[in-house]
């Protein structure tokens, strides 16, 4: 592999692993979950990517809707599981003022 394949790889990494890292200090900050706890929600994910790609999968004739599809599935699957996780972590007095 050559230099000129690392650029690439570089902003690929930087545009997922960024909002990640955001998403980790975000629920370690405003939800109070630990180290562990924010990063198992955010391995969430994962089985989210999983969702997305199976609705994708319809559509595999046509690869950018495949795709596109496949972001927004997963997008969705995985913002529904973390605000779930948020919400049953919440103490019982914040959950009463949602």
């Amino acid at each position: 592999m050559d230099l000129g394949h690392f650029g690439p790889l570089a902003v690929l990494v930087g545009v997922v692993l960024g909002p990640l890292a955001l998403e980790y200090g975000d629920l370690r900050r405003s939800s109070g979950l630990g180290r562990t706890g924010a990063l198992l929600t955010i391995a969430l994910l994962l089985p989210s990517l999983a969702v997305g790609l199976a609705a994708g999968f319809a559509f595999s004739s046509a690869p950018a809707l495949q795709w596109s599809v496949t972001v927004a599935i997963t997008l969705v699957v995985y913002s529904l599981a973390a605000r779930g996780v948020v919400v049953a972590t919440a103490p019982a007095a914040a959950r009463a003022r949602r």
